[in-house]
């Protein structure tokens, strides 16, 4: 394979590995599973997501504490990403809407916030991981969800713990959302 070739293909697997840090974030979120979500982060990391702006670890604590607290559920959906891999650093731009469900005063209310998450990862020992996160909010909205017209037994209902049928079907391990290889 040539130079030109080799580094094609270790772009896409940079690439590959990166958007897997990301997702086992949203994923870690979503399940409530604290150790998946602080897995994410380099031990002398930073996240700004606003009311939260401490080191990773702390804030991957925080963060889904603050999700079991407060809300019923959590989902994430994710957009594109854009990645600049220099050696063994990144600058990653990924685009993300969150919604969310709580009670409030009996009604169910829903959260929704859209925004990006500006990262810089660093490569160390292999591995790709976030240094500093900083959670770009573009626009978020509250409001009463009204009836749930799939409320009941008509489809599978999911789990917010590592429990959640995906794990298994996924291969997934609680305490670590990315593919086990």
């Amino acid at each position: 394979m040539d130079t030109k070739m080799q580094e094609k293909v270790q772009m896409l697997i940079d690439h590959f590995d990166i958007r897997e840090v990301i997702e086992a974030y949203v994923d870690g979120c979503d399940r409530c599973d604290k150790a998946a979500v602080r897995d994410v982060y380099h031990p002398d990391s930073w996240d700004n997501h606003g009311p939260l702006d401490m080191c990773g670890p702390d804030f991957a604590d925080a963060c889904v504490q603050s999700l079991i607290d407060n809300w019923s559920t959590c989902n994430h959906l994710l957009g594109q990403s854009r990645i600049r891999v220099s050696g063994d650093e990144a600058g990653v731009q990924t685009y993300f809407h969150a919604s969310l469900t709580r009670e409030a005063d009996g009604v169910t209310m829903l959260d929704q916030m859209v925004g990006r998450y500006i990262d810089k990862f660093e490569r160390r020992d292999g591995q790709w991981r976030i240094k500093d996160r900083r959670c770009i909010a573009e626009w978020s909205y509250s409001a009463p969800t009204g009836e749930d017209f799939m409320r009941g037994d008509l489809f599978l209902h999911g789990a917010r713990d590592p429990s959640d049928i995906a794990n298994e079907v996924l291969g997934l391990k609680p305490g670590n959302m990315r593919i086990q290889r």
